[in-house]
């Protein structure tokens, strides 16, 4: 799987000389971990899909859909089931929507597009709570941003190091036997703090 933190970054980290394998199947191990916990906790795809893949969602109302995270517009289609009858007949043009946030920017930095606004008298279908937009895109972040990446490496190393501590103890402090949480570190999670976000209603 594509990774947030891969080994390489976390043997620099620690110091491992590159030619030494001895740790490597651990280390993939905790990078792939830390990779799937960071994104769960944030409820976001930060790593971006190679090719533009098909989801489908339902309208929140009959102006806008929320749609999972894309940053490129390469490969974007927007379908439509318009009369409930399980084919997206309907291929929306680029004047039909508008992608928000404006301009792939929030409060200064770049920011994946979250919702689409249908525009120029067009409407998204709506039926029962079902999914009838269909959204073809490269799903997820093209530009991770910096407090993601350092959360990924922190909570790759607290999985790391996890091994080495016996029965859960990770040492002694001043109040007694300290022990590792099965859980997102402190300071991951203050990172990703800024960057998690509700799901959205996919079918």
């Amino acid at each position: 799987m594509s990774q947030l933190v891969n080994k390489t970054q976390l043997k620099a980290i620690l110091g491992i000389p590159t030619a030494d394998t001895n740790d490597d199947a651990r280390l993939e191990s905790a990078c792939d971990a830390a990779t799937q916990q960071v994104q769960a906790e944030c409820g976001r795809q930060f790593v971006q899909d190679a090719t533009a893949t098909a989801r489908v969602f339902v309208a929140s109302s009959a102006l806008f859909v929320e749609v999972d995270d894309f940053m490129t517009t390469s490969g974007l289609i927007v379908k439509t089931d318009d009369d409930n009858n399980g084919t997206f007949e309907t291929t929306w043009a680029a004047g039909d929507y508008q992608l928000e946030p404006l301009n792939g920017r929030l409060e200064g930095q770049a920011w994946p597009y979250t919702q689409l606004r249908a525009i120029d008298a067009r409407y998204w279908p709506r039926w029962r709570g079902q999914a009838l937009v269909q959204i073809t895109a490269r799903w997820g972040w093209s530009t991770i941003p910096a407090p993601v990446k350092q959360a990924a490496e922190i909570q790759a190393l607290s999985i790391f190091k996890a091994a080495d501590a016996p029965l859960g103890v990770a040492g002694f402090g001043d109040i007694g036997v300290v022990r590792l949480r099965q859980a997102m570190h402190p300071v991951a999670l203050s990172l990703l703090s800024q960057y998690r976000r509700e799901s959205v209603m996919v079918g």
